[in-house]
Order: C-alpha cells, then structure tokens, then sequence
C-alpha cells in the first residue's frame, strides 16, 4: 500500500513566503493606507506634515493660553489646586512644540510626529486626570481621547504610536501626579477609550489620507492636461495655442513695452532629407535650448510652427540684439548626435516703432525673412531648399 506523497519542506517554503507577503502588504495597506488611491501617501506627505504643522502651532497656543489661566487659578482656587503639577507638566509639553513647530520641523518635517505625540499627551494626560476632580468624569475623557486622536492627519500606525506614547506617558506622570485611586482609575479609562478613540480615528484620518490623496491626483492631473494643452512635447517650449492666447491677451492691453521676437532654422529641410528626421528633431531641440541660454531662460518663448520660434518680452531692460547675439554664439558652438552647429534666422520689432501688436508682428516677421533671403544669397543656395 502505498502513502500519499508528502511534500518536502522546501516544496512548501515558497508558498508560505507568499502567504507571509501577502499578510505584510495587508498590514501595509490597512495601517499605511496605501490603497487608498493610485498614489502612494509619500507623494502627498511633505503637504500633510506642513497642516500638520500649522495645526501643532495653533494648538499649541491654544493650551499654552489654557495651561497658565489654570496654573494661575490654582493660587486662587482650591479646586485648581489638586492638579497644578499636571497644569505644569502640560504648560513646559506645550512650550516646547510651539518651539519645536516653528524652528526645527521646517529644517526636519519629520519631527512633526514627536511634536503631535507632545501635544496629544498634554491633552489627554491633563484631561483624564482633571476629569477626576473637576467635572462630570464622562464627558471630558471622551472629549479627551476620542478627539485627540483625530487631531493630527495620520496613518493609523502613526495613531497606534502615537496613543502608546501618550497612555505611557500618562502613567509616569499621573503615578506622581495623582492621588493612587484617582491614578488607577483614570488609566484604566484612559486605557479604555484610547482604543475606542483609535478605531474612531482609523475611520477619520483614512477619509482625509484619501482626500488629499485625491487633491494631489486632481492636481497632477490639471497640471499635465495644461502642460500638453500648451507646451510643446519635441522641445518643452510653449506652442501655438499659448503664443496666441498670449497675443490675443496683449492685443487688447498693450503692456506699456512689447518686443517680438520671430526666428526660423535654416537649413532644416536639407537636414531632414540628407540625414533624415531624427537629425531634424535634434536640430529642432538645440535651437530650443539655444534660445533659453541667449534669453537667459525667461518662460516666453514659443514653438509656432516645424522650425519657427517666438519670443515676447514685455521688459525694456531686455536687449534683443544682445539676447539674439548670445544666441548667435550658443548656435555656434552647439553640438549633436547627428549635426554640429546652428543657423538661425531672425527680426525683432518693438513698440518704440509700432504703436499695436500686430504690426509688431509683421514686422518682425518680414525682417526675419530678409535675413533669411540674405543667407540663402551669401549660401548661393536656392530659397526653396531651406
């Protein structure tokens, strides 16, 4: 009779290693709430830090503000009396994360963590233990730890750390703190409604973790429709339909100087036929980066057409002719896969000679062509061939 053929551990390792990552990548998603969108939380963290931030700021001053009218009730009051070392404890906590959120968490935004566990555990250790002495018990834990753990926009491993330290922090102080029965009893709630604070929280941070998520994801996306809506992909320039909504915008508001700019390769097509189009494109590209050395990389210039640009400056410091001339020398020494060297033909008109933005237009433009005449003559090549 034979046995059933049992599989050799090294048959099964790999399925429980699969079986183990397959747990780890739940875990990750449900504590890091990384399946909450497409994007990963670390895309969006740096943003979510900064409102955190702000908030530990804000909240910081609130129970400074709160601390030191309690502190100073204490010398007034017997009621306050009983717990002016926990008033105290909270006040330096408070200090301290004002001062940690507004000169070492811009240097260092991952310290925002240990500034909301400081502000949380000021919070909730001073709440539970005033709750034992001052009011209905019931209502200020609850407003303690179950707020507390959706004050700050974290992932829930964040939460889970976060409640520790505050519970543990709790428990030092309060031992020393508080009276042993009132001690014992309000760590044993603190305990209690931490948790439920914590599956609260889970709830509430994974909707607003999503909501920014999905802020991000709507920014990037109208981002890149604007980029493919109005820059041109060969040479990352500006294209056509940005040149003439920008001429459309100037056309009914002269700015008080305008300058355009209109330039065109040369030689391109010859380029095309005899090397082919790759080396057109790379001489497309080089014209591109020529123009933004020479023009010292200002956000005006257009891509109109195969081989023509544009540039607008609206500033009357900018010299054309200087600008043109850097390009000129940019040109000259530039090289390529395929092509060493650029010629550019150019004009430019201004509004010291025109008095409307069309006419500037035109005029540039036929002095761009005379130039081009000019050196497909002193070429002895034939016009057509450019």
């Amino acid at each position: 009779m034979q046995h059933g053929h049992r599989p050799a551990f090294r048959e099964v390792f790999p399925g429980i290693l699969r079986g183990v990552d397959h747990m780890l990548r739940r875990l990750k998603t449900i504590f890091l709430y990384e399946n909450s969108i497409i994007n990963s939380p670390r895309d969006v963290k740096a943003q979510i830090m900064e409102e955190n931030r702000r908030f530990a700021i804000i909240w910081s001053i609130v129970q400074i503000l709160y601390w030191g009218y309690c502190l100073f009730m204490s010398t007034r009051q017997t009621d306050f009396l009983v717990c002016r070392s926990i008033y105290a404890v909270s006040l330096v906590v408070c200090i301290y994360t004002l001062l940690m959120s507004l000169f070492v968490v811009p240097r260092f935004p991952w310290m925002i963590q240990f500034v909301s566990i400081a502000v949380d555990a000021a919070f909730l250790g001073a709440g539970v233990a005033i709750a034992w002495h001052l009011a209905p018990k019931t209502i200020i834990i609850f407003g303690s730890v179950l707020i507390v753990p959706v004050l700050f926009i974290c992932d829930l491993l964040s939460s889970v750390i976060m409640l520790l330290a505050t519970v543990t922090a709790f428990a030092i102080v309060g031992r020393h703190g508080m009276e042993p029965s009132a001690y014992s009893w309000a760590l044993s709630n603190a305990i209690l409604f931490s948790s439920l604070g914590l599956i609260l929280g889970f709830f509430v941070n994974r909707t607003r973790y999503e909501r920014y998520l999905f802020a991000d994801s709507v920014l990037k996306l109208a981002e890149l429709q604007t980029q493919y809506a109005y820059n041109d992909p060969l040479t990352g320039l500006h294209n056509r339909r940005a040149y003439s909504e920008n001429m459309d915008r100037f056309a009914l508001k002269m700015p008080p100087y305008c300058c355009v700019i209109m330039a065109d390769i040369n030689g391109l097509k010859e380029i095309n036929d005899r090397l082919g189009h790759e080396a057109g494109d790379e001489l497309i590209i080089g014209s591109a980066e020529c123009l933004r050395q020479g023009f010292m990389e200002i956000d005006t210039i257009y891509r109109i057409g195969g081989d023509e640009f544009c540039v607008i400056f609206t500033d009357s410091d900018t010299d054309a002719g200087q600008s043109m001339k850097r390009t000129e020398e940019y040109c000259a020494g530039w090289k390529g896969k395929y092509v060493n060297g650029i010629s550019l033909s150019y004009g430019w008109a201004d509004s010291n000679d025109f008095s409307d933005l069309e006419s500037i237009r035109k005029a540039a433009d036929q002095r761009m062509y005379q130039f081009k005449r000019q050196y497909y003559i002193s070429k002895g090549a034939d016009r057509r061939r450019r």
